[in-house]
């Protein structure tokens, strides 16, 4: 197609050149959508169990509806931070790993009052998130060895421009990765207690009661024990 076609089906859809990006983003948008649809149709249709993780960008967990804001293959693409696209207590479990702090406090308790709407009564929710404390923990003089580890693999591995001492781990959780809002044990807590959930219980990574939500996390990203060191895991019922 030559550039003066083009630019004469632009002129009969009313759309300058200028704007044409716009019209194929909404079309990608749409077509996005449809596509969305029927895979979470046949999702729930096929599902004796359905679960759901929000923001698991390429880590797709196997027998999971797995959503991220990002395009990627297999994965329902869902923006966390709004109405989730199910009915009313439409899952069992739902599974969210080192998500909730890329985006705001108050985006961090819609999403949370979202995960009570769609899970059955009596379904589960486990959280995991970067934990205040142990960030804040590594400014002290005198590093316990898991200290130690920690602040010398995160600055082996992300610190780039900066010393490599804790102050730096501490500045590089807060600013890298998108990260928007780091919380603290009672601070998550009282969030996923306020709109709604009942039993909220802390866990070591791998461990929960519920034997499907076992050995969840993606702990091979991060050197044999850190990524537990560094997070929080809640697990709540409805």
């Amino acid at each position: 197609m030559t550039s003066q076609t083009k630019q004469h089906i632009l002129d009969l859809l009313g759309v300058s050149p200028a704007s044409s990006h716009l019209v194929r983003l909404h079309r990608l948008r749409r077509v996005i959508s449809r596509f969305d649809e029927r895979f979470r149709n046949d999702y729930l249709q096929k599902a004796l169990t359905p679960k759901l993780q929000v923001g698991g960008g390429w880590r797709l967990l196997d027998g999971w509806l797995n959503t991220d804001l990002e395009i990627i293959p297999g994965v329902m693409c869902m923006d966390a931070t709004r109405q989730f696209p199910f009915a009313d207590g439409t899952f069992y479990r739902v599974y969210s790993e080192h998500m909730i702090e890329h985006v705001s406090y108050q985006e961090g308790v819609g999403m949370l009052k979202e995960c009570y709407r769609v899970l059955r009564v009596g379904g589960v929710i486990r959280v995991i998130t970067p934990n205040l404390a142990t960030i804040i923990g590594l400014y002290i003089d005198d590093l316990c060895g898991a200290q130690k580890e920690y602040v010398e693999w995160i600055c082996q591995t992300f610190v780039r421009e900066s010393p490599p001492n804790a102050v730096s781990v501490i500045n590089t959780m807060f600013h890298q990765w998108g990260h928007q809002f780091i919380y603290d044990e009672k601070t998550l807590a009282n969030s996923i207690h306020a709109v709604g959930f009942n039993s909220v219980r802390r866990c070591r990574l791998g461990e929960s009661s519920f034997l499907d939500l076992q050995n969840m996390e993606n702990e091979q990203r991060y050197p044999q024990g850190l990524l537990n060191f560094e997070s929080i895991a809640l697990e709540a019922v409805k």
